[in-house]
């Protein structure tokens, strides 16, 4: 099986930092958990890049997304052996907002 490059862009970076610190704000332990969570899902995804759900709503693109633990979801595309993790939300957000 074919492992493809995993690139985190600048929005998803700024996403996680946004997710760790508000956990971080509880209990730092539980935040490293749960990046560590995000990097295992990125992992499965870069190994598995068609497990993710086609986001009817971006019809140019090849936009999928993979729910990782209970309100979390990775918005992610590929293109040319790459996997492109676009943004790293929580369920309650909307991603046509940003």
């Amino acid at each position: 099986m074919h492992k493809l490059e995993v690139i985190i862009t600048p929005s998803a970076e700024q996403d996680l930092q946004d997710i760790f610190d508000f956990i971080a704000m509880d209990n730092v332990s539980k935040a490293v958990e749960m990046i560590d969570i995000f990097e295992e899902k990125f992992n499965t995804i870069a190994m598995f890049p068609d497990i993710g759900v086609k986001k009817s709503n971006f019809v140019k693109r090849d936009v999928k997304e993979c729910i990782v633990a209970k309100h979390y979801e990775v918005i992610y595309s590929t293109k040319n052996d790459k996997v492109y993790i676009l943004r790293v939300l929580t369920g309650y957000q909307d991603i046509f907002k940003y």
